[in-house]
Formats: C-alpha cells, sequence, structure tokens
C-alpha cells in the first residue's frame, strides 16, 4: 500500500514541473489533460457502453472501487466514512462495481409482509447517492457497472413490458426505460453505464484499464474469501476485480502465460438487516470494504481495504484506516 500514498498526480506534476522548469499547475492540468484525451475513442465520452470498456489512465491516477450498495438497502452509518475518505483520498476515476441501487420495487421474489414498494423513490435515492460521490470525491468520470440487481428492470420490461422496452428516446435513441434513462443522467454527465454486449446488466460489461485489470461485477460464486474471482482469472488468465458476492479478499499468483495475475473481491455496503436484505445471514459470509488503487508503472495497484467492527469508547463501531488515519462509522 505504500505506493498508494506516495505517489500522485499531484507527486508526478511536482517531479515533472522541476524537470522541466515548469509550474506544478500547468504540469498538473496537462496530466488530467492526457486521461480525458487518452480515451476519446470511449471511455468519458459514452453515456452507456455495451462489453468491456478499454479505458486508458496515466501514472498517478487514484481509483476508488465502492461495491454492492443496494440502495436504499446501504450502510448510511459506514458510507458517511467512506465519504469522509473520499473527501481525502480525492479519487480521479470511481467505480461502481454493481448493485448500487436494489431495484427491489421489481424484484419477483416475495417481499416481506408491509414492506412498501417504491421504484422511483428507489431511483431518486441512488441518483443523489451517485450524484454525493461525484460532489465530494471531486473524480473526473464515475464508471458505473450494472449488476445483477439493475438488470431487473431490463427483466422486468422484456417479459410482462416487453411492448415498451425497447421505444428510443427522441434526442439520444436510447432505449427510455434504460436504467440510466430512468436515472435521468444525460451524455455529458461525468458517468459512463457499462451493460454486457446484450445491453443487459449482471455479468458480461466491465472496464479493462490499461489492458492490466478488468473490472466487472462478477459471476463466479465460491464460498470463501477471494476464491470466487480468482475462479473466475482462472478461465480468462486475467487480472480480474469484481463485487457480487458481499465478500472481500485478494490473491495473486504467478502463471506461466500472463506473469503475476491478480484477484480482487471487494465486498459490500448494504445494511444486513435492512428488509430488502432477507437472505443475508452469518453463513453468507459478506465483509463490509472498499477498494483503493493507484496507476504506477502503467500498472493498476490495488488495494481491498476492510471496514472491521471494533471497539471505541465502549462502543461497537465499523472502521477502517488508510494511511494512518482511522474512519470510523457515523453515530447518527
Amino acid at each position: 500500500m505504500k505506493a498508494l500514498t506516495s505517489s500522485s498526480v499531484d507527486d508526478a506534476a511536482k517531479k515533472i514541473a522541476a524537470e522541466r522548469k515548469l509550474t506544478v499547475d500547468t504540469v498538473r492540468e496537462a496530466i488530467i489533460n492526457a486521461m480525458r484525451i487518452g480515451n476519446l475513442d470511449g471511455s468519458y465520452n459514452y453515456l452507456s457502453f455495451p462489453g468491456i470498456l478499454p479505458v486508458n489512465l496515466p501514472d498517478g491516477t487514484k481509483i476508488i472501487v465502492l461495491p454492492d450498495i443496494h440502495v436504499p438497502a446501504h450502510n448510511k452509518k459506514i458510507l458517511w466514512a467512506v465519504m469522509q475518505f473520499l473527501k481525502d483520498f480525492k479519487p480521479h476515476i470511481v467505480i461502481l462495481i454493481g448493485d448500487v441501487a436494489d431495484v427491489f420495487a421489481l424484484s419477483r421474489w416475495p417481499s416481506p409482509p408491509r414492506v412498501v414498494k417504491n421504484m422511483q423513490e428507489e431511483l431518486d435515492q441512488a441518483r443523489r447517492l451517485v450524484d454525493k460521490i461525484i460532489e465530494v470525491s471531486g473524480c473526473i468520470h464515475v464508471f458505473y457497472i450494472m449488476g445483477n440487481h439493475e438488470d431487473r428492470v431490463h427483466r422486468y420490461l422484456t417479459d410482462p413490458a416487453s411492448g415498451v422496452a425497447n421505444i428510443l428516446d427522441f434526442n439520444t435513441r436510447e432505449p427510455i426505460l434504460s436504467f440510466h434513462g430512468l436515472m435521468g443522467y444525460k451524455p455529458g454527465d461525468p458517468v459512463t453505464f457499462i451493460y454486457d454486449l446484450q445491453e443487459k446488466g449482471g455479468f458480461g460489461g466491465g472496464i479493462l484499464i490499461n489492458d492490466d485489470l478488468e473490472f466487472h461485477h462478477g459471476y463466479i460464486v465460491r464460498p470463501n474469501p477471494g476464491a470466487s474471482p480468482q475462479a473466475d482469472s482462472n478461465t480468462t488468465g486475467r487480472s480480474i476485480g469484481h463485487g457480487h458476492t458481499h465478500r472481500a479478499g485478494m490473491s495473486a499468483r504467478d502463471t506461466t502465460l500472463n506473469g503475476v495475475v491478480r484477484s480482487f473481491e471487494f465486498g459490500h455496503l448494504v445494511d444486513p438487516t435492512h428488509a430488502y436484505m432477507g437472505y443475508a445471514n452469518l453463513l453468507n459470509n459478506w465483509h463490509p470494504a472498499i477498494g483503493a488503487g493507484l496507476v504506477t508503472g502503467g500498472k493498476v495497484h490495488m488495494s481491498v481495504l476492510p471496514i472491521k467492527q471494533v471497539t471505541i469508547d465502549g462502543q461497537p463501531r465499523f472502521a477502517f484506516t488508510f494511511g494512518g488515519k482511522v474512519y470510523v462509522q457515523s453515530d447518527r
């Protein structure tokens, strides 16, 4: 983790400025522009993208991965601490790695008694949270990878409502009832929604950074932390980061053909006691966590930051550490 705290775009700008006898602000702006210019063929220009989107990022780019939030069943107290971390870390890129919204209102599973389903409220809360993440982090761009929960919109429309599923928005020429359309984002907003090749959510879409590390929601499920993305990497031969399982873990192994292959499982940010999380139990082996990374030497160096329950002032609190600072849940 030392690389994450010792190198950044600012550090690189200061070094280059000293060598080239330029101002730090000028060099910093050039580096940020390089992030955008290096991706004019896609990345930052798409509102939505089907499949695996290649993204090129220069050294010093800071990345945050936020997994499985399941709004409105998100853990508000833990997310308060995450927001404080985003303010300090100031990531350039945020990856929402699926199931940001629970879409409980369109679930085909039986709902608990007296649980109200309100799709508009779910969409409104998810939109407010994504906007807040953009505002608090100050990031350049958010890559919102569709999860199997966001795909509930597609499944619902193609079954009982297939007659209106493919009606196009007159201006964007995209399905007016797509998930990103329902969220209200427009071309030019700093968000790209990643679907699979059939423009569904769930498992087939993602981003590949610097041809080094692929992020997608995840479709292989194993019971042990870190085992799911490792099995995923075994099928592709590529370093993989994913969510979906709500578990946290990581591994690295040396292979004959691809060198060191890394696997990351980023955990979750849900409230397991919420009514929408009726399937949560101790046997699920869930772990709150997030991911933090830095591009160095053209490679994406990632770490999984576990969020653990500790005792502070005699009270149980969820907390995590980074760079010597402790980030503690809110009690409100």
